[in-house]
């Protein structure tokens, strides 16, 4: 699971992150309140390439959302955002420590949402 947003704190905004990725019984979590960097941030309509680090952790993701549907969604009490969302998208994640490896696969039929 990830979320990244743009979080109103006072009178200034930061991005926020909120990621949870588990392998085997292992938790791996990338958080704003944990120091997680966001490294790269490219979205776009179509694809996602996203790079995480927490201290030693780095956290690729990757998506090709082929096959997204627009959808309408509230702004300002009108009717008039688009989200992007499929559940038949290809996920990619290469998560490694330091130079090793942890985990590296990739999943079709996966749901994604751009907002």
């Amino acid at each position: 699971m990830l979320s990244i947003a743009d979080i109103p704190f006072k009178c200034f905004n930061f991005n926020g992150v909120i990621c949870d990725l588990i392998v085997g019984e292992k938790e791996y979590k990338f958080t704003t309140y944990n120091n997680t960097k966001i490294i790269k941030y490219n979205v776009n309509r179509k694809d996602i390439d996203i790079t995480l680090q927490k201290g030693k952790y780095t956290l690729n993701i990757k998506s090709d959302n082929n096959s997204g549907n627009k959808l309408i969604a509230p702004f300002k009490g009108d009717m008039n955002k688009d989200i992007l969302e499929s559940v038949t998208s290809d996920i990619y994640l290469n998560l490694k420590r330091e130079d090793n490896i942890i985990f590296d696969d990739k999943s079709s039929n996966c749901g994604l949402e751009i907002v």
